[in-house]
């Protein structure tokens, strides 16, 4: 650990998983920082429930993590399983290729599946103190000596050494301070999730039961994880988290019109309506599929665009700059949003700290970090992209 630098403010935009990633990171190399979140509490929004981890991932999370608190991440995912199987709606198992960035055991590490929100219960334990939640950042000034003012929608202000933003995919920040520049595919996700009720697991297919499971549909496609859970408690730190029920989680993917819903329309519809056009959609598929939904949590469900940056162009560096979403949001298909952004994390944290250490340049270090990042964030939108095209079957489109 290295000396703590006080003189430097450092400003995390955004307390969602890779903000707060970087927070971490930080903190371990002594260098503290603000999270401002415009949210008034951590868990005010349904943002989706698995979430998958790969090796990289899990490589920058070590790497940001106390041993702790990277040690409770591992014994908190769900239960692991190796496979991962296609079907078609008759749930007759099928050939058909699979997303290339998606590992349950055909590589020599699996995909670890947390949770999201006990993840990210996890990644704000010891930031209490550093967090500000309310504080919607309306704009930014730069001022003289390299400094920035936020200034945040309740009119306080903050004046920071450095600025990051982590405010996911409408991050003012991302797109005028790093030129991000955003379209929508055309295409949506349906989340949702199935309690292990008794009745529920029996109705459910075996086949689900275990690993992930893709059904290929007509300009769609469903994923659904079983997300069994050991929480016992270990030590004080299980303290920390919520209760978490066991449940399948599933996710449609692909185009609305499949779905009966207009590009325009899905935004205004209730959960009930969305349900109903599952159902509609779902009439035929085989019972031990269809259970899926009928015992589905309702409350659970959200439908978000899929949206996607372009390819990344150089931009000048300065003091002021984002990481995940804020900066290259892709598609849900790949499953790498979340690891891309936990790589940012963990390379902007070796940066700045080994620049505060050797009292070099923080634009410098921050120039290396976007450099080095628009490199793998362009090739991960790209592996993205095509994995939307094998999970709706059309190419995503790119206007």
């Amino acid at each position: 650990m290295i000396q703590k630098f006080k003189n430097k403010r450092i400003a995390v935009v955004g307390a969602g998983l890779g903000g707060l990633c970087l927070a971490q990171g930080l903190k371990k190399n002594g260098i503290s920082c603000m999270i401002f979140e415009k949210d008034a509490a951590m868990n005010i929004r349904t943002q989706g429930y698995r979430i998958r981890i790969n090796k990289p991932g899990r490589n920058a999370l070590k790497e940001c993590l106390p041993e702790n608190l990277y040690t409770l991440f591992l014994e908190t995912c769900a239960a692991s399983t190796t496979g991962m199987r296609v079907f078609n709606t008759s749930l007759e198992e099928s050939k058909n290729e699979l997303v290339e960035s998606w590992s349950d055991g055909v590589k020599e590490m699996p995909d670890l599946k947390p949770n999201r929100l006990t993840l990210r219960e996890i990644l704000l334990h010891g930031l209490q103190e550093n967090i500000q939640f309310g504080k919607e950042l309306v704009s930014w000034k730069e001022l003289e000596n390299e400094e920035t003012e936020l200034l945040f929608a309740d009119g306080t202000q903050y004046i920071a050494d450095l600025v990051i933003a982590g405010d996911g995919v409408h991050s003012k920040i991302g797109a005028e301070q790093c030129k991000d520049q955003k379209i929508n595919t055309g295409n949506i996700t349906i989340y949702g999730r199935t309690f292990f009720t008794d009745e529920a697991k029996d109705q459910i297919a075996s086949a689900l039961h275990k690993g992930t499971s893709v059904i290929l549909g007509e300009q769609f496609s469903l994923i659904t994880d079983a997300m069994e859970f050991n929480f016992p408690l270990k030590n004080e730190s299980w303290n920390l988290l919520a209760p978490m029920e066991n449940y399948f989680y599933w996710a449609f993917i692909g185009n609305p019109e499949a779905f009966g819903l207009s590009q325009s329309d899905f935004y205004s519809q209730s959960p009930e309506e969305v349900f109903e056009c599952i159902h509609k959609l779902t009439d035929r598929w085989h019972p031990k599929l269809k259970a899926l939904f009928k015992y589905a949590d309702k409350q659970s469900l959200s439908i978000t665009p899929i949206r996607s940056s372009l390819p990344k162009k150089q931009w000048k560096s300065g003091s002021i700059t984002a990481l995940g979403d804020a900066v290259h949001t892709m598609s849900p298909a790949g499953g790498v949003g979340a690891n891309t952004a936990f790589i940012d994390a963990a390379l902007l944290t070796e940066n700045i700290s080994a620049a505060l250490m050797k009292n070099t340049s923080i634009i410098e270090a921050v120039a290396d970090y976007e450099k080095k990042m628009r490199i793998y964030s362009n090739h991960a939108v790209e592996m993205s992209l095509r994995g939307g095209e094998i999970l709706h079957g059309t190419t995503e489109k790119n206007s």
